[in-house]
């Protein structure tokens, strides 16, 4: 039983040291911290850094519509019309054919508008699929950036649209806007294709086909223009490290890709196989067998950073449009610092209030839950740190009530240790049954919560899934102080046979 209570007291002492370690890097700055992660302060506390971007809408419609022309190629092949496809442009080899040909490109997509000039369609979009096309644009461009930026919403990102094609996002406490430019500035349009080995010589290639992409080194390669299978068939991408220790990204596809990677691969073994980023080919490894389960690993002279960028980049997916920033500036906290400081000393006041509170009314025992709601808050800065979340005037109050939330366990502890002690049970056998009995009502409680925390996370986006996870951390770190730090403290100190320290 003392080795026990030893062993318990060496790991719940280590537990939060480390995480006051851990929190103490928010309030000095000293070399003695290893980490440089902190709490990010929100818009309303420290400001931020303010981005207006615009989405290129001339390059999508202008990609949407090449992809458009390979297929109505095809199609009028398909019906022995001849043309030449460019772009938004079809031009018929014999001008008889233009009834038929617009009959066909319709069937394609009759949301397509067609206009004759001499021999040629033109083609472009209706107005209203147009505008359609654009919202959509703008929407899933709004939900890449958020989840680019802040995929677990604790750092309080505002991603909002403005007017037609322009987004303005706001990130609370940062003024180096590097990293955000670089995730921001990038589609993440990533393909695989196979790699054209028959090319001898340059002027050997056929445009229609095959094009010359290079590398981050520049080096050229001829790659076919057909996507064998495009990024969005990502479900997982991680770093990981290779044997010399540099980071490589590894990736696996959905069951459908998976099936289209095994038969490539097994088609074409002894073939160089790219891998391409916007344009850019990371890599062209050989195939030197079959992959069956729908993995590989792009490797490269990657650092570990970078390696991290890529692959929050592929997790986002791509962009469907480019985003060009058109301004940027700093902008100072929205509350002013007579508000702020009012919040701190109302939240103050109330950590105290409920401590007090709780000595007076249990005493002694109220003494030890104090202390154990202290590590609580310690506990809840330090998984915040780690998370690098950002702190609003909100959050600070959202920490305040969560400790006045985990005093409801240790209330309901006390009440079932008072109860066992009036039915004439001894102090040790009572703060044992107490602990016994109320754990129970505690979980079924805190599980609840969890369940309805847990289902926000997976179906809320943003602002609410940030709530989610705080609101998971602080349930949690609250049992925790209640169920484990509290009864700790108890046996330390009440416990006459295992006194340790009054």
């Amino acid at each position: 039983m003392y080795n026990r209570l030893i062993v318990k007291s060496f790991s719940v002492l280590c537990i939060c040291l480390l995480a006051l370690y851990i929190t103490l890097p928010n309030f000095f700055d000293n070399k003695l911290f290893i980490s440089k992660k902190r709490i990010n302060l929100g818009l309303d506390l420290k400001g931020g850094a303010s981005l207006l971007l615009n989405i290129d809408l001339d390059f999508y419609f202008k990609e949407k519509l090449s992809m458009l022309a390979g297929e109505i190629k095809e199609t009028l092949l398909t019906k022995n019309i001849e043309s030449n496809v460019q772009n938004s442009v079809v031009t018929l080899n014999n001008i008889d054919d233009y009834k038929k040909a617009s009959v066909l490109i319709n069937a394609i997509n009759p949301n397509l508008e067609l206009n004759r000039k001499d021999s040629s369609i033109l083609i472009s979009y209706k107005s209203h699929y147009k505008n359609s096309l654009i919202s959509e644009v703008a929407a899933e461009s709004i939900n890449n950036v958020q989840r680019r930026l802040d995929k677990l919403g604790t750092k309080e990102v505002s991603v909002q649209k403005q007017g037609q094609n322009k987004i303005l996002v706001q990130v609370p406490g940062v003024e180096d806007t590097k990293q955000i430019k670089s995730l921001l500035g990038k589609t993440a349009k990533l393909t695989f294709h196979l790699a054209n080995t028959n090319i001898a010589k340059v002027q050997d290639i056929d445009h229609e086909t095959t094009v010359m992409l290079k590398d981050s080194l520049g080096n050229s390669y001829p790659i076919f223009r057909k996507t064998e299978i495009g990024g969005d068939s990502l479900v997982n991408v991680s770093v990981r490290f290779g044997h010399l220790g540099k980071p490589t990204v590894h990736f696996k596809f959905d069951s459908i890709a998976s099936k289209r990677f095994a038969k490539i691969t097994k088609e074409n073994m002894g073939k160089p196989f790219a891998i391409v980023l916007d344009n850019t080919v990371l890599t062209v490894p050989t195939i030197r067998e079959p992959i069956l389960n729908g993995e590989g690993e792009i490797s490269g002279n990657f650092t570990e950073k970078q390696a991290s960028e890529l692959a929050i980049l592929l997790k986002s997916g791509a962009l469907p449009a480019p985003l060009k920033i058109i301004e940027e500036k700093n902008i100072g906290p929205s509350l002013g610092e007579e508000s702020i400081k009012a919040g701190e000393v109302a939240a103050t006041i109330s950590i105290i209030a409920v401590a007090l509170f709780i000595i007076i009314t249990y005493g002694k025992l109220g003494i030890l839950a104090s202390v154990a709601l202290f590590s609580n808050v310690i506990l809840i800065l330090s998984i915040l740190t780690l998370l690098e979340a950002t702190l609003t005037l909100p959050g600070i109050a959202g920490i305040a009530l969560t400790v006045g939330m985990a005093v409801d366990a240790n209330v309901l502890i006390f009440e079932r240790i008072r109860e066992e002690i009036k039915s004439g049970k001894r102090v040790e056998r009572a703060i044992e049954e107490g602990f016994k009995n109320a754990i129970k009502t505690i979980l079924d409680s805190n599980i609840t919560t969890l369940i309805a925390a847990g289902i926000m996370f997976i179906i809320g986006s943003g602002a609410i899934r940030g709530f989610s996870v705080t609101l998971s951390i602080g349930i949690l770190c609250s049992m925790f102080s209640a169920i484990t730090v509290t009864k700790l403290l108890i046996e330390l100190c009440i416990n006459p046979k295992e006194l340790v320290l009054c």
